[in-house]
């Protein structure tokens, strides 16, 4: 029986608005700085996989200015504080109703972990309402790497104090959220929101995460992991 479950955020643990990139682009440009949108787009892909790692970022300022300085800029103060809001609302993410409810019921009988490939100060604002049933949160600057990196789940289960194969990973990706973890030894539960396709990485399927704390029981995974793949 796991003593651990790790949530992935994006997509599982919360989802996100319709944010758009064009809003920021247009601020950039309104600063006086020629740059279009595959520019902008590359610069912003690079930071968040590459150089977030490396350096952490851990508020919306630096990382802005990452981005511009990515783009051969050096932007001012005043416009990083311009710019912070647009590129925080372009990733406005909002917690799923059932990760809501689940969350602090699987937190009575298992240590929980979220991990997330985005800057912590995008992530802990939205946990905001569970934080007191979370060991931990890992995130680039945590892990020096990105989901799907091995790397991010050896974090989180350093994190928890536990071993891969005593922690169940859960996500609606599988996979980015599933695939390395299997490999690594931990258990994984697919959630299939949606009636999204079955997941071959998902030794356990459930619709919704206040399937969750049933599905963890032992007898209920036996019985799962016994039925025959659809």
């Amino acid at each position: 029986m796991a003593k651990g479950i790790l949530f992935d955020f994006e997509g599982t643990v919360a989802r996100r608005t319709d944010g758009k990139l064009e809003t920021v682009l247009a601020e950039v440009r309104n600063l006086g700085y020629d740059v279009y949108r595959p520019e902008l787009r590359a610069a912003h892909d690079y930071v968040l996989h590459i150089d977030l790692p490396k350096h952490g970022h851990d508020h919306v300022e630096a990382f802005v200015e990452a981005v511009l300085k990515q783009l051969g800029l050096k932007p001012k103060r005043t416009e990083l504080m311009a710019l912070a809001p647009l590129f925080q609302e372009y990733y406005r993410f909002v917690l799923h109703e059932d990760a809501a409810r689940a969350i602090p019921v699987v937190a009575k009988t298992h240590k929980v972990g979220v991990v997330s490939s985005l800057p912590s100060f995008l992530v802990h604002p939205v946990l905001e309402p569970v934080k007191a049933s979370v060991t931990a949160v890992v995130t680039p600057k945590e892990s020096k790497a990105c989901v799907p990196n091995p790397k991010t789940f050896k974090a989180a289960a350093q994190a928890l104090g536990l071993r891969p194969r005593e922690i169940a990973v859960v996500s609606a990706d599988c996979e980015d959220g599933l695939a390395v973890p299997k490999s690594l030894g931990f258990e994984t539960v697919h959630v299939r929101r949606d009636g999204t396709a079955a997941c071959p990485h998902g030794k356990i399927a459930i619709g919704s995460l206040d399937e969750l704390p049933g599905a963890l029981r032992p007898s209920s995974v036996v019985k799962i992991a016994a039925s025959p793949t659809p």
